[in-house]
């Protein structure tokens, strides 16, 4: 039997908050995340595998241009409609449990949790 478990995962404070925009811009929309990776022309996975912060997948530079044109967003600077990073890199507490039906029963992938949020203090010189 699987049990829930806490992972510790770094990433640029930039990621994490983009991500969190465009899963909101998402959900907005009324569109799930195999919606939002078709739209966008990439694997069915994708949108999945970056918003669930286990895995290392990330939105890039290529990817701007598809979000900006699947949002019918004139400007790409409207992807960036949030507010500036406080930290550079951020350590993410998740907590990673099997994903279960409504009725209970196991089902496949897994559900992660964000438990905390610390930023990564730089060390030398600034």
């Amino acid at each position: 039997m699987a049990v829930e478990k806490i992972v510790f995962k770094e990433m640029s404070h930039l990621d994490y908050l983009f991500t969190l925009h465009i899963k909101k811009l998402r959900e907005a929309k009324g569109w799930s995340q195999q919606d939002l990776s078709k739209k966008m022309g990439v694997t069915l996975s994708f949108v999945g595998n970056v918003e669930s912060f286990i895995q290392r997948h990330k939105y890039g530079i290529r990817h701007l241009t598809l979000l900006a044109k699947v949002f019918k967003f004139k400007s790409m600077s409207k992807l960036f409609d949030f507010p500036t990073p406080e930290h550079d890199m951020i350590r993410l507490t998740l907590k990673v449990a099997p994903k279960k039906k409504k009725d209970g029963t196991p089902s496949k992938g897994k559900d992660v949790e964000v438990i905390k949020i610390e930023p990564i203090e730089k060390s030398g010189v600034e």
